[in-house]
C-alpha cells in the first residue's frame, strides 16, 4: 500500500531525512524455488524489522536459485503458516537470483549448502555481497533450513519456527555491524 503521497513521492521533510540517512542494509534470502523457505524467511525478517520500527533501515527480498516458479506466489502451505502467525506473504512473487543481486545486496543468505554453492558458482567477479547460510550467519549454527516442499504442514511450521527465531538474531547482528562500521562492502564469497 502506498502511504507516501501522490505518485509515491515522500513528503519533503521525509526526503530530506532520508538523504541524510545511511543507505539501507540490503538482505536477500535464497532457496531453490523461492516459494517455501525464502519467502517465509523474508516475511519473518520483515516482521522483526517492522516490530522495532526499522523498516526504513532495510531493503529485504527473496529469490530462488532456479526460475521454476518465476512469478508464482509462495506455496499455499507457506502462506497459511505465515498467516496463522500474523503476517502475510501472499503478495510475494518468486523470482530467480539475478547477477545484479550480488552488487545490490549486502547479504545474500542461503537456506542450505546446495543453494550457497550455486550462489558461489554464479557470483560475478565484481560481486560485493557477503554470502552465507542463514542460520549460520544469524545464530552461528552451520545448519540448513530444511526444504518442506514434499512434506506436510508440520514441516512448514518447523521451517517457520527456525526462520522466525533467527530473524531477531540476524537483525541484532546486522545492526551491530552497522553501528560498528563493519557493514562496508565485504568479500563476495561465503563469509560469516
Amino acid at each position: 500500500m502506498n502511504t507516501t503521497g501522490p505518485a509515491g513521492a515522500a513528503p519533503a521533510a521525509d526526503r530530506a531525512e532520508d538523504a541524510r540517512a545511511e543507505p539501507p542494509i540490503a538482505v536477500l534470502f535464497v532457496c531453490l524455488g523461492n516459494i517455501c523457505r525464502s519467502p517465509l524467511a523474508e516475511g519473518a525478517f520483515r516482521r522483526a524489522v517492522a516490530a522495532r520500527g526499522l523498516a526504513r533501515r532495510f531493503a529485504i527480498d527473496s529469490a530462488g536459485i532456479s526460475d521454476f516458479h518465476e512469478g508464482d506466489p509462495p506455496d499455499r502451505r507457506a502462506i497459511a503458516v505465515a498467516a496463522a502467525r500474523g503476517f502475510d506473504i501472499s503478495g510475494q512473487r518468486s523470482r530467480p537470483v539475478r547477477p545484479g543481486d550480488f552488487v545490490a545486496f549486502d547479504w545474500i543468505l542461503a537456506m542450505d549448502a546446495a543453494n550457497l554453492a550455486a550462489l558461489d558458482a554464479t557470483a560475478p567477479d565484481h560481486a560485493r555481497a557477503r554470502m552465507g547460510l542463514y542460520l549460520e550467519v544469524a545464530e552461528g549454527r552451520p545448519q540448513p533450513v530444511p526444504d518442506p516442499y514434499y512434506d506436510g504442514p508440520a514441516a512448514f511450521e518447523e521451517v517457520l519456527d527456525m526462520v522466525d527465531a533467527a530473524a531477531g538474531r540476524l537483525l541484532d547482528r546486522l545492526l551491530a555491524e552497522a553501528q560498528d562500521g563493519r557493514a562496508a562492502p565485504a568479500p563476495k564469497r561465503r563469509s560469516t
